[in-house]
């Protein structure tokens, strides 16, 4: 890496920025008190919070309903 560059440019060099965020992503939704959870719906769960928090929330809907109605359409 080119630490001194990345520096330079503001960048993250260390580990702690993805670190923060699986703790934020992962520990306060999945471990809830009382909260269970299956591997396959966990991870459903863990990419729409993925998306909201990223800010990548809107883009990923419309993407969403674009498909779902231009299958609807294809079907009718």
């Amino acid at each position: 890496m080119r630490f001194a560059r990345s520096l330079r440019l503001g960048l993250p060099i260390g580990s702690g920025n993805v670190e923060a965020t699986c703790k934020t992503l992962v520990g306060v939704r999945m471990k809830r008190a009382g909260s269970r959870w299956k591997t396959c719906t966990g991870e459903h769960v863990l990419r729409l919070r993925a998306l909201a928090l990223s800010d990548r929330w809107e883009p990923a809907m419309l993407k969403l309903h674009a498909t779902r109605r231009t299958a609807v359409r294809v079907a009718a």
